[in-house]
Order: structure tokens, then C-alpha cells, then sequence
């Protein structure tokens, strides 16, 4: 089903205002403050977008900025976090994609335990979650055994083809999946340090 104007509004709104633009330098609030006309044209292009199934190039060009995270020596590469920043247009269109999605897995496809990524669930969820099991232990007096488990860099090593498969399993249409698999597939990103840029090169995880 084609992207709509009032889901391009929609999308729009979601896209919070202090957000670092990508590469073509256009702010959040352009598009927020552009008027009936530039939302016409947006989605315009998202439905053409949509007809082609592909993405522009444009979308999937990432500007990789390291931030000190205040902590242990600057020199070293793990004391430092990278944010990738992308075109917000491309965003806006992501947006689009992710509601239908978050409708979709919300049918009893996830179970209550999974409180990431999802609407009025949180950490503090498993928080209140994990406190209430300690304290129904030491009442009743039985062993409770938790294990704690921090995955270094997982989303940046997640399996693409993967993911694919497991958007097919949940019963995902086929062209919605073609469509969320285009913002990845292609996609570059160069490091940007004190004005210095580096060559282009393929961003394959993640």
C-alpha cells in the first residue's frame, strides 16, 4: 500500500527537532515547518519510491561522528561512541515503514518478557520485574539464580539475511520487507574527524 500523506505528516512529527542532519545538511525543522506543499512533494517521492522499490542512494549515505565518553583515556577507540547520521528525509520514510511493522509483531507475536524497542515497555519494566522476584524469594525463602548477559556491539553485528527470514517467519508482506531491506542494502558511511573525511567504504552489519 502506498505511503500516504497524512503517514508522511505523521512521520514528520515523530522526527524529534534536535536531530544532527546527514550529509545534504537538511535540519528537522525544514520539514517540520515546510508547509502542505514540501509534504505533498515528500510524498510524492515516497510513492514513487514505493512503485520502483528502491531507495535513493542519498538515504543510505551515513556521517560517522565519534563522541568521548567522558571516560578513560581519549586515545583509545572503545572510550569513544560512534553515531552515524543520516538524511532526515530518509528517516521520515523509515518512520513510515517502522509503524506498520510495530502494529504487525504487537498481534501476539512477541511475548511479554520483551520489553525492547516496544510502546509503553521499558527497562523499567524488567527493573520492577526483577526486584519483585527478589523479594518473592527471600519471603518465600527459595534460591533465586539471575544471570546478566551485555552483549558487546549487538546491533552493529547483527545478520542481515537473518533478519530477512525472521520478518518472512512473523508474516511480514513480501514487498514491505523488499522495501525495509532497501534502506540498508547499498549502504555507505564515511568517518568525519575535526573537518578531515574519510573515503566511503560498505556498511555490510548491523
Amino acid at each position: 500500500m502506498l505511503p500516504s500523506l497524512p503517514e508522511t505528516i505523521w512521520a514528520v512529527q515523530q522526527i524529534s527537532s534536535d536531530k544532527a542532519p546527514g550529509s545534504d545538511a537538511i535540519a528537522p525543522e525544514v520539514y517540520k515547518h515546510g508547509g502542505s506543499r514540501l509534504m505533498a512533494e515528500l510524498t510524492t517521492l515516497f510513492q514513487e519510491m514505493w512503485r520502483q522499490g528502491q531507495v535513493p542512494q542519498d538515504f543510505k549515505d551515513a556521517t560517522i561522528v565519534h563522541l568521548y565518553k567522558r571516560k578513560g583515556n581519549r586515545q583509545l577507540c572503545d572510550n569513544h561512541r560512534g553515531i552515524s547520521l543520516l538524511n532526515i528525509a530518509g528517516k521520515i520514510f523509515a518512520r513510515i515503514l517502522i509503524k506498520p511493522l510495530n502494529g504487525h509483531v504487537e498481534q501476539g507475536l512477541l511475548p511479554k518478557s520483551e520489553c525492547g524497542f516496544r510502546r509503553h515497555r521499558g527497562t523499567t519494566d524488567m527493573i520492577f520485574a526483577a526486584r519483585q522476584l527478589q523479594e518473592k524469594c527471600q519471603v518465600m525463602r527459595i534460591h533465586l539464580y539471575t544471570t546478566f548477559v551485555d552483549l558487546t556491539n549487538a546491533f552493529d553485528t547483527v545478520n542481515r539475511d537473518e533478519l530477512w527470514k525472521v520478518m518472512q517467519k512473523f508474516g511480514c508482506p513480501k514487498w514491505f520487507t523488499h522495501m525495509v531491506r532497501q534502506l540498508p542494502d547499498g549502504m555507505t558511511a564515511r568517518v568525519t574527524d575535526n573537518g578531515t573525511v574519510s573515503e566511503a567504504f560498505a556498511v555490510t552489519m548491523g
